[in-house]
């Protein structure tokens, strides 16, 4: 991933990141932890193709 995508991905993370912990309804929150979760994931499999 180049460093501008790279660094866009870390942004949205961190926004996503932020949503969660202020989401009051459990059904959005939960919305926000399995999108970050499969994130995460991605990031995880990216790492151990390099």
């Amino acid at each position: 991933m180049s460093k501008k995508y790279r660094k866009l991905w870390i942004l949205l993370r961190e926004k996503l990141t932020d949503y969660e912990n202020n989401e009051k309804d459990l059904e959005d929150k939960e919305v926000y932890h399995f999108v970050l979760t499969e994130m995460n994931k991605m990031e995880a499999a990216e790492f151990l193709e390099d």
